[in-house]
């Protein structure tokens, strides 16, 4: 039997930022707010680079509801790391929408399974915390839901505001980002490496039974 090189990936995983304790209706579950929302993770909560694949938000302190109808578009992009997360819900001077902002999620919310509301992303997302801190926007239209979902007030980690009027409200919602790690460069030369003994030892396979054959 041919042996095989065995690389170890790291499988997905989902980092959590934020925990909870209260629950708000913005911007999944009400029009309060307007129809821009907008919220900051410190890049020290995410850690290291990922490729982010699914948003979950969560609904376990006031449980049951549903997301208001209609459509929303959920970009991901950058903010400066020198943007203070603490007063970023009354900080005005950060662009609503800047043009590096990815749009990576269009249409209506689903239903909220087992206490997780999830977003599908349309495409993986590279997050690398050495550019900045991560900063979620989400447009909606202002329809009416009964849906409340888990949020952490202490500011921390995480930090929101909403296009309505700035206000200080000091908090975020939890949100869990389900990843893959980026490989690091020592590992994609490890990957390679491995491709190619497998590649070298199938060859000499397969001109070993040709001579046996000849």
């Amino acid at each position: 039997m041919l042996a095989a090189a065995v690389i170890a990936v790291s499988p997905a995983k989902a980092v959590v930022v934020g925990t909870a304790d209260t629950a708000n209706s913005i911007p999944f579950g009400g029009p309060y707010g307007g129809s821009v929302y907008q919220q900051v993770y410190s890049s020290g909560s995410l850690g290291s680079a990922i490729n982010i694949n699914q948003i979950t938000f969560y609904n376990s302190i006031d449980p049951g509801g549903s997301a208001k109808s209609g459509n929303f578009q959920i970009y991901l992009s950058y903010v400066p790391t020198s943007v203070d997360i603490a007063t970023f819900d009354t900080n005005t001077s950060v662009s609503w929408l800047d043009p590096t902002a990815v749009l990576l999620y269009s249409g209506a919310a689903g239903a909220v399974t087992n206490g997780q509301l999830n977003f599908d992303l349309t495409g993986a997302f590279s997050y690398d915390p050495s550019k900045g801190n991560l900063l979620l926007t989400v447009k909606s239209d202002l329809s009416y839901g009964d849906l409340f979902l888990d949020v952490d007030s202490t500011t921390s980690a995480t930090n929101s505001r909403f296009s309505a009027y700035p206000y200080d409200w000091n908090e975020g919602l939890v949100t869990g980002f389900n990843v893959s790690a980026v490989p690091e460069p020592s590992t994609w030369a490890m990957l390679i490496l491995g491709f190619a003994g497998v590649g070298v030892l199938a060859y000499r396979r397969r001109s070993q039974t040709t001579l046996t054959m000849a």
